[in-house]
């Protein structure tokens, strides 16, 4: 794995100013040449992205000029991606150490009961330790789409005594899976298309020792070829169904969750700003789904996104409530 982190030349693409919190996240998210970043100055407001191929980069690029220019369009504000704007392409860089940068700005962060944190920080007293090591998969709880799944996943396993089957889909450095395990779920099902992101969750299980009690899937979730692994890993459905994904991914994913979530069922999803809330939440039946829960991570600054998450629950088949309601015991 070190190999793979220093052992290519990068392309980096710098974000600065407000537009540094402009949703960059989902973009890359999905992005196999994506290879990690990196902020610095105060909150965070410069960031750098590095990628492993041109094509990678002005793909990225595009996408967030894109997105700037909608949020900047009718607000009379300087055009953000034009020379001395907030989005620069840098020359290419040698091969580099990705564990530096991480040991400078990853300090750990609380989630919960739980303080994620790297091996050079040490743990918080009083709260559950969850190990990261350093590389380019999507997930270092210090999102807000991850915290506040951590969050509602936190809560529900810890009011559930039963046995609870739990499927991640783009599990990226695999933080939500491991703290799901580390709080008693079994099977533990994580899935990822990125063969990076399933290397950096399988390091992400085995520093927290629960690599044994997590099934580590590659491939793309849409995927025909993952429904008969999926069903013999959980014959009667997940209880619960993780997709911290992109809002556009999240618009179709209930034609793959639907039918691996059990009636009373938790699906917790994240990924989506605020001011797109309505239109994902819109994408999942009202009639097969309850929304039990919506969080927002409010801005800590003023022109920056609220992120939103929402914590939706199958109902039951008619005829079935009390299986429904002992799922829920």
């Amino acid at each position: 794995m070190e190999g793979s982190r220093t052992g290519r030349t990068t392309y980096p693409l710098d974000l600065r100013g407000i537009e540094s919190r402009t949703g960059w996240e989902g973009i890359v998210a999905g992005e196999d040449g994506f290879l990690g970043a990196t902020e610095s100055g105060r909150d965070g407001e410069r960031i750098r992205l590095w990628f492993g191929s041109e094509d990678t980069r002005t793909r990225v690029a595009t996408e967030l000029r894109g997105l700037l220019h909608a949020r900047t369009d009718g607000a009379g504000l300087k055009d953000p991606t034009r020379s001395g704007g907030a989005l620069r392409l840098s020359p290419p860089e040698p091969p580099r150490d990705w564990t530096a940068p991480y040991r400078e700005f990853f300090r750990g962060v609380r989630s919960g009961g739980f303080f994620i944190h790297p091996r050079h920080v040490l743990p918080e007293p009083g709260l559950r330790s969850l190990l990261l090591t350093p590389g380019p998969a999507f997930g270092t709880g210090m999102h807000p789409t991850t915290r506040m799944v951590l969050e509602s996943l936190e809560e529900h396993l810890r009011s559930r005594r039963s046995r609870t089957r739990v499927l991640d889909i783009g599990t990226g450095s695999g933080i939500l899976a491991v703290a799901a395990a580390a709080l008693g779920a079994r099977p533990v099902v994580a899935l990822d298309h990125d063969p990076v992101a399933v290397r950096c969750a399988a390091e992400t299980a085995a520093a927290n020792r629960v690599a044994g009690t997590i099934r580590l899937c590659e491939g793309d979730y849409r995927d025909p070829a993952r429904v008969p692994e999926l069903s013999a890993l959980a014959p009667d459905g997940f209880d619960v169904i993780l997709a911290n994904l992109s809002a556009g991914a999240l618009m179709d994913v209930w034609s793959f969750a639907g039918p691996r979530l059990r009636p009373g069922g938790r699906l917790l999803v994240s990924g989506f700003l605020h001011e797109e809330a309505s239109g994902v939440l819109g994408a999942f039946p009202g009639e097969e789904l309850r929304t039990a829960e919506i969080r927002l991570e409010l801005p800590e600054s003023p022109g920056t996104d609220t992120w939103a998450s929402a914590v939706l629950e199958r109902r039951a088949p008619p005829g079935d409530r009390n299986e429904a309601a002992a799922s829920r015991c």
